[in-house]
């Protein structure tokens, strides 16, 4: 045999092998979410109440860390002449944490056969990490940065227009970028750790779970109690909004993409539909928070279409809270993973297309026709 034939036969042989270690691992991602890329089992277990609670309350509680954490992220990352900041940030760190929840085998054996199946796994990954990112805010500031709205404190005028098809790009590209590398790092790490670190036992798992619900539960009533109490101009209230409408999409987001996920193989509809929907509601939000009655008029509080303090902070609840909580890049990065690649392209384009698509037509019709300004609060 000619070394050519040998050499043509080893690359058939290591590309049969790469395909195989592909669907072993795509196999692997995929049973890690608890929405599925598609159903991992073909008859799904059914819980009790008391699992179905477990899941609500963790959920909770991971919603409630995760959009304190991103909001808390974005003030820290945003300020004048920075190089990246604001969603951006989130995006990558709650990647890097679904990484290494993603990439951890041993920690959660002893619990589940099907680690996806764990409330506080529930928790961490569908509450936390999905809450912490935000599909909705990275188009958000991908359409703010190609027309030029004044909607964030970073930023400046461009030259002329068509450099805010740069700036948009630029943000899709960051944003998926670092995104991508940050579930890679995450993975990694946890691949390196996992030999290291003993199995979770059921008393820990308890222990911890039980805790962090409690601790969430409380924080939550006092959150919705602040609500209707707090009454001074600061922006505690944008706060404790988020913190009330976290938890409804995150919920939301949950039980549309348990429900949608499996009805399609090669596409995730539950995320994407969550995702679209949430891209809608914040471009709404955003026009009656920053848009103007009068396209003439002296820009002012009175030109405002919202125009009272306590309806931009509920406006602005629903845009970091509820959408936050609809909407997610760390399950999106999850499944480009767990989709074979001509799919995960296909997937990730139409998502990103469609999301900044809806985005534009709504915010780029109030801007260009009554403009668009700074919100109240």
């Amino acid at each position: 045999m000619s070394i050519d034939s040998q050499l043509s036969n080893i690359s058939r042989r290591r590309r049969s092998v790469q395909d195989q270690l592909q669907e072993l691992e795509e196999l692997e991602v995929r049973t890690s979410l608890p929405e599925g890329v598609r159903p991992p089992v073909e008859e799904p277990l059914h819980y009790g109440k008391r699992y179905k609670l477990r899941v609500i309350l963790n959920i909770l509680q991971g919603s409630l860390w995760g959009v304190l954490a991103r909001r808390g992220l974005d003030l820290l990352t945003t300020y004048n002449h920075n190089y990246l900041g604001g969603v951006v940030w989130s995006n990558f760190t709650a990647c890097s944490v679904m990484g290494v929840l993603v990439g951890t085998e041993q920690l959660w054996e002893d619990l589940n056969d099907i680690k996806a199946r764990i409330p506080l796994y529930i928790g961490l990954s569908t509450g936390f990490c999905g809450t912490f990112s935000s599909f909705s805010s990275a188009m958000l500031e991908a359409v703010e940065r190609g027309i030029n709205a004044p909607l964030s404190e970073v930023g400046g005028s461009l030259p002329s227009a068509p450099y805010g098809i740069m700036e948009s790009l630029s943000v899709v590209i960051c944003q998926l970028a670092l995104s991508i590398m940050g579930f890679s790092m995450g993975k990694h790490l946890a691949e390196a750790l996992d030999n290291f670190v003993p199995p979770m036992t059921q008393t820990i798992t308890q222990i911890l779970e039980y805790g962090l619900i409690v601790i969430g539960v409380c924080l939550y009533i006092a959150a919705v109690v602040l609500c209707g109490t707090e009454s001074s101009e600061v922006t505690l209230r944008q706060w404790t909004f988020s913190i009330v409408f976290a938890f409804f999409g995150a919920w939301t987001r949950y039980l549309v993409s348990k429900y949608l996920n499996g009805k399609l193989k090669k596409f995730p509809l539950g995320t994407f539909t969550a995702n679209i929907l949430g891209c809608i509601i914040i471009a709404l939000v955003v026009s009656l928070s920053n848009g103007k009655r009068h396209k003439n008029w002296s820009m002012g509080v009175d030109n405002l279409i919202v125009n009272t303090s306590i309806s931009c902070e509920v406006l602005a609840g629903i845009k970091e809270g509820f959408c936050g909580g609809l909407t997610t890049v760390s399950t999106f990065v999850v499944e480009l993973f767990g989709l074979e690649t001509i799919y995960a392209y296909r997937y990730g384009t139409i998502s990103i297309a469609t999301g900044f698509s809806v985005c534009i037509v709504i915010l780029g019709t109030v801007n260009w026709t009554v403009g668009l300004g700074d919100a109240i609060c």
